[in-house]
């Protein structure tokens, strides 16, 4: 039997509707909040990929850089020796060590090194890429060891490659040994007694150096007393 009153008709709500429409919004709400979490979990992956993507590229872009200086060190030293172990220009004793800075440059068709450091764009980021050179020891077993002052290795040299660019804690840095190839002599007459120079001596010059045993001038010829 329905009822009317003033024209309106009056429906009775039934509760199985109500607590099934609460169920859904609730549900709703539940979905919407676990999207927020996945959404923003993958958010966050994909920016850390991103920033791991991109430190990647500038770590491999450092490498071609210390490479391509690594490269010219060497082929500057098959060329002349006396280029690396005396640098800059091959004049005895020349400056290096640690904390002496040398850059390369491209100069008439050739590999040269010249002190200072050389900067290089790529993707608009800045990388400062330098070399040094150092002195090397021999151990007792005949390995290279750091220089100590003593059993020096004049025939190998320890290059390490440097380059830095913004937002890194340390520089980027490539070490490796090189070692003296070919050797250039030349030959000598008439040595006189009492002739001593400090050497090393890379052309004809009358005089000598003695460093480790004495030095004996028989008939004009020049021998290391042993």
């Amino acid at each position: 039997m329905r009822k009317f009153w003033g024209g309106a008709k009056m429906h009775t709500k039934n509760p199985f509707f109500l607590n099934q429409g609460g169920q859904v919004l609730a549900e709703i709400l539940i979905a919407v909040v676990m999207a927020g979490v996945v959404i923003g979990g993958v958010a966050s992956t994909i920016g850390t990929s991103l920033i791991a993507s991109e430190k990647t590229k500038q770590t491999n872009t450092a490498t071609a850089l210390a490479q391509q200086d690594l490269e010219a060190v060497r082929t500057i030293g098959e060329s002349n020796w006396f280029n690396i172990y005396c640098p800059p220009s091959g004049s005895c004793p020349g400056s290096k060590g640690a904390s002496v800075n040398y850059q390369i440059i491209l100069s008439d068709g050739s590999w040269q090194m010249q002190s200072g450091v050389a900067t290089t764009t790529i993707d608009g980021i800045i990388y400062t890429h330098y070399f040094n050179i150092e002195n090397v020891s021999r151990n007792s077993e005949g390995a290279i060891v750091a220089y100590s002052g003593t059993s020096e290795d004049p025939s190998a040299q320890k290059i390490t490659a440097i380059v830095s660019w913004p937002n890194i804690d340390t520089n980027f840095t490539i070490s490796e040994y090189l070692m003296r190839t070919t050797s250039a002599y030349f030959k000598d007459f008439n040595w006189q007694s009492g002739n001593i120079g400090a050497g090393p001596y890379t052309v004809s010059s009358g005089t000598y150096a003695a460093t480790s045993a004495p030095i004996i001038i028989e008939n004009n010829a020049i021998k290391v007393d042993m």
